[in-house]
């Protein structure tokens, strides 16, 4: 838990009884396979679970994302100067949030700044995810970038601090780790329906 953020969280009720009607949820992030620090692998696997029941698009940062079916992922340059990928990142994300019943975002400044001005220029409700603490460490000791971290909470109708447990690894040769896969599902399991809370709750 990031005590850091309680004051600026809107409370959720998380309820075993909401259920999510089917959506248009766009997924801003700022890493994405093949990255592979930790928030890129969560974006993926989130982007596959929700695309059973919702219309997901993904806006990520990078050049060849890695596909997922029935997702549509949008992918932005990170090898841009900053300045122009910014833009792109922002316009991109506006053609995305078309017609879109939510924005989820996980932290990082590359996407709190486009997402949060889109948010706060149209609307669009926004839950964001603070999936990578090492960021949001880094943001609370930078002036300019805890601004740009808190100017896109305050935009936030709900904020996650969870994130499910990492995929265990299953090697050749040895036993299948049955019991930590079992706990990975029931972590994300836990996780959509805090999410699915979240995203009701910002509607």
């Amino acid at each position: 838990m990031v005590t850091s953020l309680k004051p600026l969280c809107y409370a959720v009720r998380y309820s075993t009884h909401a259920r999510l009607h089917p959506m248009k949820i766009v997924l801003a992030t700022p890493l994405y396979p093949p990255d592979i620090a930790p928030p890129a692998p969560y974006a993926k696997e989130l982007a596959k679970r929700l695309a059973d029941r919702h219309e997901v698009v993904v806006v990520a940062y990078g050049r060849l994302p890695e596909r997922v079916e029935g997702v549509r992922i949008a992918a932005v340059d990170k090898r841009r100067p900053l300045p122009l990928r910014l833009v792109q990142y922002f316009f991109a994300l506006r053609s995305a949030a078309k017609n879109a019943d939510v924005l989820y975002i996980q932290n990082g400044p590359s996407v709190e700044l486009p997402a949060g001005l889109l948010a706060y220029l149209t609307g669009i409700p926004l839950v964001m995810h603070i999936a990578d603490l090492s960021a949001h460490r880094h943001a609370e000791s930078s002036f300019w970038l805890s601004r740009i971290e808190r100017f896109a909470l305050r935009r936030a109708q709900a904020t996650l601090t969870d994130s499910p447990l990492p995929r265990p690894e299953i090697l050749p040769f040895e036993p299948r780790p049955t019991e930590a896969l079992a706990a990975y599902e029931a972590s994300w399991v836990a996780h959509l329906q805090k999410l699915e809370d979240a995203l009701n709750h910002a509607r």
